[in-house]
């Protein structure tokens, strides 16, 4: 007899001789058929009832806006880079590239170690409104405090360097940019988990700089009109920001100078990693700017700067994974989502090294073809920075091995600038060096966070509950 038919009468509880096999087809019972419907009924229900669930997770949410946040900040410039490198030309286009580079230093100094030590206080003091409303103030007083720093050592670079001395207006107009970023908060958002707020704001901020930039810039002599676009876009955005915290209830609160000190010590570890994890972004640009003409410095900065847009695109999962494993050490998510983006990040390696010289020509157009030769070694750096990136801050950064993450970060960067610095001295630098060395940088990288990781394990299974992983 049948399985299906079987299994029918045990459920019905019928005792049944066993039916004879006469080789006759027989079409099944409308009881079975009725059992089979239902079970796939309930399983389809099940499938919906997990995706649904998926869907209202915060995480799933909070990615899906953060993943928005970041097409916008680096897809929406890569409209821009098409029509910058056509109307500039190449040799403006790698002075532009240089002042962006400055501008990015200028960033990363201005947002010092509050992207993830902002992120954890504010995580851990988000109940109490006065609290985080001090630290606010905290934040903005040291962000506007360095960001005088910054003008006067910009002023003092541009005047006194000897570089770039024909388009030192240029490189002073992209202080700009670096004002309207003190005024943001994105982890803020991050740390009580709104989001479409970054959204909101972002949205206004990149639309507007295209619309500048593309209805000012319509010649090569308008390029100064490039970073006050920028400009006017970022202040914008940070002003609507603010108006966005305060409707939430986050308002500035008087901070005493021992809650400013606090922050500016407690913030420093996070700073000096970042400072040291630059190399790995786009300092190559600064640093061949310093060494290489506006021409040879263009075709390497259009490899970096889509290699940072590639490497950007997987840092909402990060920033939403954060504020998530801090509140519930669910480790099994982490693996599952280690595999698959891993796994996906193999394949897009594999096809971006097949169809890298397309890619440059689409969107930079003739004069940099060989920008295709760096970005196919820029690429073999996701191979470690991916994982990188995940087992970070949003695990062992959670388990309380933050410091020592820094610490991986900071040698890594110490013996790439090293190596960097003696390929000055015997006049090797180039880009092709620039390039592996951020390949090598970020392989040092995973292998440091994989050891901090397996001691962690090892802990668990001592029976350490300080460090215990769940599942």
């Amino acid at each position: 007899m049948s399985i299906s038919q079987s299994g029918g009468a045990a459920r019905d509880g019928l005792d049944v001789p066993p039916a004879q096999d006469d080789g006759v087809e027989r079409a099944p019972s409308a009881k079975s058929g009725a059992a089979r419907s239902g079970a796939t009924t309930q399983t389809q229900a099940k499938e919906r009832s997990v995706l649904g669930a998926m869907v209202r997770h915060s995480v799933f949410r909070n990615t899906m806006m953060l993943f928005a946040v970041t097409v916008l900040n680096y897809v929406m410039p890569l409209v821009l880079i098409p029509f910058l490198a056509r109307v500039l030309g190449v040799e403006l286009y790698g002075v532009y590239a240089f002042g962006m580079s400055l501008y990015l230093i200028g960033l990363l100094v201005i947002d010092y170690g509050f992207p993830v030590h902002g992120l954890y206080s504010v995580v851990e003091s988000r109940d109490d409104p006065e609290r985080v409303g001090r630290l606010l103030s905290c934040m903005l007083i040291i962000k506007l405090g360095l960001f005088a720093l910054l003008t006067a050592a910009l002023a003092g670079f541009v005047w006194y360097s000897g570089l770039y001395v024909e388009h030192r207006l240029f490189l002073m107009l992209t202080a700009l940019p670096v004002l309207g970023a003190a005024l943001q908060f994105r982890w803020v958002f991050l740390a009580v988990e709104k989001s479409g707020a970054i959204f909101r704001y972002t949205v206004v901020g990149r639309v507007l700089q295209v619309v500048l930039v593309i209805a000012l810039v319509a010649r090569p002599e308008d390029y100064l009109l490039v970073p006050i676009s920028q400009g006017i876009a970022t202040i914008l955005s940070g002003a609507l920001c603010i108006g966005m915290m305060y409707r939430l209830g986050l308002k500035f609160r008087v901070p005493s100078w021992k809650d400013v000190i606090d922050q500016l010590r407690g913030a420093s570890s996070y700073f000096w990693a970042n400072v040291a994890g630059a190399n790995l972004g786009f300092m190559g640009v600064f640093v061949l700017g310093l060494v290489a003409s506006p021409a040879a410095l263009a075709i390497y900065a259009a490899a970096e700067q889509l290699y940072r847009a590639i490497r950007s695109l997987y840092y909402p999962l990060a920033d939403a994974l954060v504020p998530y494993m801090k509140r519930s050490n669910d480790t099994k998510v982490m693996k599952r989502l280690l595999w698959v983006v891993c796994g996906g990040t193999f394949v897009g390696v594999a096809i971006g090294l097949v169809i890298a010289p397309q890619v440059v020509q689409l969107l930079f157009g003739p004069g940099f073809e060989g920008a295709a030769y760096f970005l196919r070694i820029l690429l073999l750096a996701f191979l470690p920075c991916v994982p990188s990136i995940l087992i970070g801050y949003p695990l062992l950064g959670t388990m309380g091995y933050g410091p020592q993450i820094n610490h991986v970060v900071v040698l890594a960067a110490i013996i790439s600038m090293s190596t960097l610095g003696l390929l000055w001295y015997f006049e090797a630098l180039g880009g092709t060096t620039v390039a592996w060395m951020i390949v090598g940088s970020e392989g040092f990288i995973f292998a440091g966070l994989m050891l901090l990781l397996l001691r962690a394990l090892a802990k668990r299974r001592n029976g350490d509950p300080g460090d215990a992983i769940s599942g």
